[in-house]
């Protein structure tokens, strides 16, 4: 939870800048009309990403109208457990943390 408010997070965004990936683009969401994919923050992956509509379509049922605020979510417990449903869901994270 810490990674996700500070960004230190294995996101691409993250990872570019020490040179751990070659690139800082999402590689989830790559745009079929050939435009450059969005950068791959936090707000992207956890908000943005179209790749994920599915699973943040939970997310937002179960948050409300506190679905796309980062702070409200993570002070409150059972806002935070639907958040980490949420990016279990995605296994975004899983190549990292198993």
């Amino acid at each position: 939870l810490l990674q996700l408010r500070s960004g230190h997070i294995p996101l691409n965004a993250h990872l570019n800048r020490f040179k751990c990936v070659e690139t800082d683009k999402c590689q989830a969401c790559l745009p079929e009309d050939g435009s450059n994919p969005a950068i791959e923050t936090v707000v992207h992956y956890l908000f943005e990403c179209p790749a994920y509509e599915e699973e943040r379509f939970d997310l937002d049922r179960a948050l409300g109208r506190h679905s796309r605020d980062l702070g409200a979510i993570l002070s409150n417990r059972k806002r935070t457990r639907a958040l980490l449903k949420y990016i279990g869901r995605t296994k975004r994270l899983k190549d990292n943390f198993g």
